[in-house]
């Protein structure tokens, strides 16, 4: 196994990303089990279009997510390491992006 300068990069890219997102889900626990969260009458319809957006994001990229997670899969078998690190990647990508909209809704649905 020869490893080039991208190779490399790959690996360093899911080793960094892997531990953001593990950071992110540590967050996002955190902030989901001290906050008080407020009910669907006490939102304001504002907050409410804006949550109804991060729904919409988070769906897309929950999708997404899901394609290159059985891409990976698949790539898995039939394919390289490097091939298989670039699709988890990408998952880990949509996953980050996955949990920044669940902190954002969070945060929108905290007492004030």
């Amino acid at each position: 196994m020869q490893l080039n300068i991208l190779s490399i990069f790959i690996y360093a890219a899911l080793i960094i990303l892997s531990v953001y997102n593990l950071r992110l889900a540590w967050q996002l626990s955190k902030l989901q089990t001290t906050m008080m969260l407020r009910q669907p009458e006490e939102v304001q319809r504002e907050e409410n279009l804006r949550l109804k957006e991060l729904d919409h994001d988070k769906r897309r990229w929950n999708i997404l997510g899901r394609v290159f997670f059985w891409t990976s899969l698949l790539v898995a078998l039939v394919g390289n390491m490097e091939e298989l690190a670039f699709f988890l990647d990408l998952y880990s990508i949509c996953n980050i992006i996955v949990l920044r909209g669940n902190i954002e809704t969070v945060n929108i649905l905290a007492t004030k």
